[in-house]
C-alpha cells in the first residue's frame, strides 16, 4: 500500500516525537533515536507503496472513500418489440441494486520497554522494523484472499456497516446472502438469483474441465479473456500436470523451437509466482492460498473499478495510509519510542461487478469458505 498525503504519513517525525529529545537519546551502541524514528517511518513508506503497486494486488483492488458501492444494473431482458402504427412501445428502465463495503481499524505495536530501548544495538531495532513491515504485507493479503473466499456477506456495526448493512460477496444463490442478484442478461442469456459463482466440487483435485467451467462463467457474462486464477503451491504440480497446461519458461533453461511455453514468465514476487496457462487462464501460486481453492478473475488495468476487489477507506483518502505513531493511550513513556505503532484503517469487499469473479473448491460436493495464511 502507499501512504497518503497527511504529514503523519511523509518522511516528518510521527505526531508526538521531538526530533530534539530523541537525538539527546540514544541506543547503547551509539544510534541516536531519531535515527531509529527516522528508519522505522521510511521503512514503513517504502513498504506501503510497494504494497500499493504490486501487480497481482492492484489488479484485484479498486479503492473509495464511501460506505456504499454505487448502485449496478442487475436482470433484464431485451426492451425492443415490433414497431405498430397504432401503438405506443412499452417504456422499459433498468433495475438497479447496491451494497455497501466494510472498513476495520488495525494496529500493530513494537512493544520496545523503556529499559530495552536504553540497552539494544541497531540491528535488533533492525529486526523489529523488518518484522512489522512483513506483517503489513500479510494483514493486506489474507484480507484480499479471505474476501475472495468467503461465500457470505460481511456485516455489523464493528465493521463500519451499522445495523441493517451488508457487504456481499460475488453471484450466489438468494439463501447465501441479504443482498439478492440477479447478473446482468448477456448475450441472448438471461439469469436468476440462483446463479452460482462458489463452486464446490468432490474429489480432492483440480482436473481441466475446472479451468474450462472457470473461463466460460467468466465469457457469459461478457469478460473477455485473458484471465488471472490464483491457486495454492499445495495444488502446483497437480495443475501443471493436467492436459492443456501450457507452462512458463524456467529459468536457466533451453527449450526446442517445437516446445510450447506461455507468452509471459514466472514474474517471481513475494505474493508468488506464475506457473502457466490453460484455456486462457493464467495461472499464479499465491503464497497463503489454502489447497483446494481457486479463485479466478478479470482484471481491467491497475487499481480499475471494473476490478473484482474495492476496498474502503476513511472519508477522504484516496490510498491507504500506513502511519507511525505512539499510542495514543499510552501515558508513562520514560522514552519517547517506547510505544511506537502502526496503524492503518481500511475494509474490502465486492466492488460493483459481482460477476466478476468466480471461486473453486474442489475438496468437497458442499461448499466451504477458505482460511488463507
Amino acid at each position: 500500500m502507499a501512504l497518503g498525503a497527511r504529514d503523519t504519513s511523509l518522511l516528518a517525525l510521527p505526531v508526538g516525537w521531538d526530533a530534539g529529545v530523541l537525538e539527546k537519546n540514544a541506543l547503547e551502541d551509539g544510534t541516536t533515536f531519531l535515527t531509529v524514528a527516522q528508519m522505522l517511518n521510511g521503512s514503513v513508506q517504502v513498504a506501503a507503496q510497494t504494497l500499493y503497486s504490486d501487480p497481482l494486488w492492484s489488479s484485484l483492488i479498486s479503492y473509495t472513500d464511501m460506505p456504499q458501492v454505487a448502485e449496478y444494473a442487475q436482470g433484464g431482458a431485451n426492451g425492443f418489440g415490433e414497431f405498430t402504427e397504432y401503438s405506443r412501445a412499452d417504456p422499459k428502465r433498468a433495475d438497479t441494486i447496491g451494497h455497501m463495503l466494510p472498513i476495520k481499524p488495525y494496529d500493530r505495536a513494537l512493544a520496545w520497554t523503556w529499559y530495552y530501548l536504553r540497552h539494544a544495538r541497531l540491528p535488533q531495532i533492525e529486526a523489529d522494523i523488518a518484522d512489522a513491515v512483513k506483517d503489513m504485507g500479510d494483514l493486506l493479503r489474507v484480507r484480499l484472499l479471505s474476501r475472495l473466499l468467503q461465500r457470505g456477506d460481511d456485516s455489523g456495526a464493528a465493521k463500519g456497516l451499522g445495523t441493517g448493512g451488508y457487504s456481499p460477496g460475488f453471484a450466489t444463490t438468494a439463501a447465501s446472502t441479504n443482498v439478492d442478484f440477479v447478473p446482468p442478461a448477456f448475450g441472448g442469456v438471461t439469469f436468476t438469483s440462483t446463479h452460482e459463482h462458489y463452486v464446490p466440487i468432490a474429489g480432492g483435485a483440480f482436473t481441466a474441465p475446472v479451468f474450462a467451467d472457470i473461463k466460460a462463467e467468466l465469457l457469459e457474462h461478457g469478460h473477455l479473456p485473458p484471465y488471472n486464477a490464483m491457486i495454492s503451491m499445495a495444488d502446483e504440480t497437480t495443475v501443471r500436470g493436467l492436459a492443456g497446461f501450457v507452462p512458463v519458461a524456467q529459468m536457466g533453461t533451453n527449450y526446442a523451437n517445437t516446445v510450447s511455453l506461455a507468452s509471459f514468465g514466472p514474474d517471481y514476487r513475494p505474493d508468488g509466482y506464475n506457473i502457466g496457462t490453460i484455456n486462457d487462464v493464467m495461472v499464479r501460486v499465491v503464497h497463503g492460498m489454502p489447497q483446494y481453492y481457486a479463485f479466478a478473475w478479470k482484471s481491467y488495468g491497475a487499481n480499475s473499478q471494473r476490478n473484482p476487489l474495492r476496498m474502503r477507506l476513511p472519508k477522504g483518502q484516496m490510498r491507504p495510509t500506513f502511519e507511525v505513531m505512539t499510542d495514543p493511550t499510552s501515558s508513562n513513556a520514560t522514552l519517547p519510542l517506547q510505544y511506537a505503532m502502526i496503524f492503518t484503517e481500511f475494509g474490502v469487499g465486492v466492488g460493483g461487478d459481482r460477476t466478476n469473479g468466480t471461486a473453486r473448491y474442489v475438496n468437497n460436493a458442499a461448499w466451504a469458505d477458505g482460511t488463507p495464511t
